[in-house]
């Protein structure tokens, strides 16, 4: 199950909170197994973001001043003519 920050209560907020060890941010999804939530720590968050600018590094230089949403429909259909 997948909540958001957004949906939480304050006791359920300050529950998770308590269970991760931080202050959760308000834009955050938490992914919940087996009654034991998965939140990713500062450093997983910091990886996942540098991944990102990699890849965005990789990119031709006109498809960086793409916005993700015409980037994600050129992809897309990059997608479709190879299958």
């Amino acid at each position: 199950m997948i909540l958001q920050t957004a949906e939480l209560s304050a006791n359920q907020r300050a529950a998770l909170e308590k269970m991760v060890g931080r202050r959760l941010q308000d834009p955050e999804n938490i992914v919940v197994c087996s009654g034991k939530p998965k939140v990713a720590s500062a450093e997983d968050r910091q990886l996942a973001a540098d991944r990102m600018r990699h890849q965005l590094y990789l990119l031709d230089p006109s498809e960086r001043r793409m916005s993700i949403e015409d980037w994600t429909a050129a992809l897309l259909e990059k997608s479709e003519m190879m299958a």
